[in-house]
């Protein structure tokens, strides 16, 4: 077996706010979380680059450079990550978000091989990065792409849910390694940028780990960035400070100057019932010197209360269970601290239910590693670990019109397949897009394409004389493969995760 410290299997949690690095510690058999060297146990996903130089800052160093030059710096990236086509200047430079996300994937991993001599001796055998289940596939496709660029011995993807899910039933194998347990188990993961929930069973038995996906749901736009700004604009009213009329530079500076201190209040209001909030010269010749207490922030805040339960209930809809029936409750994600949001899980299932013996800043990242380690030794926990999922989202192609046409549904369990009989509506076209969407929208604008399978070649024919037989299949990999075939011709292709 390689060297543990030089050649370890490693999990990144690839964050919108925070991202962490951990590795599974063979001889102790328990993931540990890196430290990094300027930052402490997570990376602030911020990119600075300084246009005199082209230096390029990573983390919380850029974070607080990107306050005095707010036009150098770019944070919540992984938001930006379903349209890799957008270009992004920063310090006179353009990035892809791939880009920058790669740049954050490298710093994680450079940061810990420095920390092992000349930083030349340490690689990493395998690596597996952290995706929210409710990411589409070409938002994975991109998280691949960005580890590509990073040099990363990347072997798998692993949704945030079940690598927190891992980490939490591992302590449970720790604890009772030969009893039988069954639970339902709700993960309620609230990160700076997207809410993720996920309902499982997990059974585990002397010889297997078994996860099933029941249900998911959750939205890839709302997070603790929208917390803070809520935030930032109750200190902007109760200072009474209008940025109208500054320059633009003007208005970064001073917004970055107040959203520093908004996410500082933030976080103290998690501990504390009130906080004060003092900022000198937020513009010319104006302070703000003004008490903000945690009711004030909740209000603020309550839009997305709301919508943020509204998912949890449809989610008992789409499961056909009710809250009575969970056993236990992950917390995942920095936002899933703020007392209103574990107060609105408590009220729903029980304060009992609710998991605290673990880290949700840290868990997805230990739990990834845990998956590596499995992917490396097959028999490395003792017995093998299964994972049903199921479709986060509906599968379907583009119609005459803009129209979507669903194919396979979303919460189906995998592997799943359908094929449908399609015809040509013109006479004798020589060729054909087949557009294939992700998304329950009823016109493909409002979803989002993976992807398109381009048929050429075609012999003559006049309209509705085709069979054009399309084949939809999800693995339990949740790898979506596409199949066309028409007069014993195929074309086809594969889009990654669904």
């Amino acid at each position: 077996m390689p060297d543990n410290e030089l050649n370890p299997v490693i999990g990144i949690d690839l964050g919108t706010t925070f991202c962490a690095i951990a590795r599974w510690h063979e001889r102790r058999r328990e993931p540990r979380h890196y430290q990094h060297s300027t930052s402490g146990e997570t990376l602030q996903s911020a990119v600075y680059c300084d246009p005199s130089t082209s230096e390029i800052l990573i983390g919380k160093l850029a974070y607080e450079r990107g306050i005095i030059y707010p036009e150098n710096v770019v944070t919540g990236i992984k938001r930006m990550m379903d349209d890799a086509s957008q270009v992004i200047s920063i310090g006179g430079q353009s990035f892809s978000p791939i880009d920058l996300s790669a740049k954050i994937l490298h710093e994680l991993y450079q940061n810990v091989a420095k920390q092992h001599g000349d930083g030349q001796s340490f690689k990493s055998r395998g690596t597996i990065v952290t995706v929210p289940y409710y990411f589409k596939a070409h938002q994975c496709a991109h998280t691949r792409k960005a580890a590509e660029i990073a040099n990363i011995e990347l072997v798998g993807l692993i949704q945030e849910p079940i690598a927190a899910s891992l980490a939490y039933a591992w302590q449970l194998v720790q604890d009772r390694p030969d009893q039988e347990i069954k639970e339902n188990i709700l993960v309620f993961d609230l990160g700076g940028g997207t809410f993720d929930l996920t309902l499982f069973c997990l059974h585990q038995t002397p010889e297997k780990l078994l996860f099933e996906v029941l249900a998911t749901g959750g939205d890839d736009r709302l997070g603790g960035m929208d917390f803070d700004e809520c935030l930032y604009n109750l200190i902007l009213e109760r200072g009474e400070v209008s940025l109208s009329g500054l320059t633009e530079i003007e208005q970064k500076k001073a917004r970055l100057k107040v959203m520093a201190q908004a996410i500082e209040t933030k976080i103290t209001l998690s501990a504390a019932d009130y906080a004060y909030v003092g900022i000198g010269s937020v513009i010319p010749g104006k302070d703000i010197d003004i008490k903000i207490t945690r009711d004030d922030f909740e209000q603020s805040i309550q839009t997305y209360t709301r919508k943020i339960d509204a998912i949890v209930q449809k989610l008992w809809a789409v499961a056909n269970l009710r809250p009575s029936d969970m056993h236990r409750v992950i917390l995942v994600g920095g936002s899933s601290r703020i007392p209103c949001m574990k107060a609105l899980v408590c009220d729903l299932i029980g304060e009992e239910k609710v998991y605290g013996n673990i880290n949700p800043s840290l868990c997805v990242a230990e739990g990834a590693a845990m998956y590596a380690a499995y992917l490396d030794d097959r028999e490395i926990f003792g017995r093998e670990i299964e994972v049903k999922t199921r479709t986060c989202h509906a599968l379907g192609l583009e119609k005459a019109g803009g129209r979507f046409f669903e194919l396979i549904a979303a919460n189906q369990p995998t592997p799943s397949e359908r094929s449908q009989l399609f015809t040509n509506d013109v006479d004798n076209m020589t060729s054909l897009d087949i557009n294939v969407y992700q998304g329950s929208a009823p016109d493909v604008q409002d979803n989002a394409r993976i992807g398109t399978i381009k048929i050429t070649d075609l012999p003559p024919a006049k309209a509705e004389s085709l069979d054009i037989m399309v084949i939809f299949k999800v693995d339990t990999e949740q790898n979506v493969t596409v199949t066309v075939e028409i007069d014993g011709d195929r074309w086809g292709d594969s889009f990654g995760y669904a």
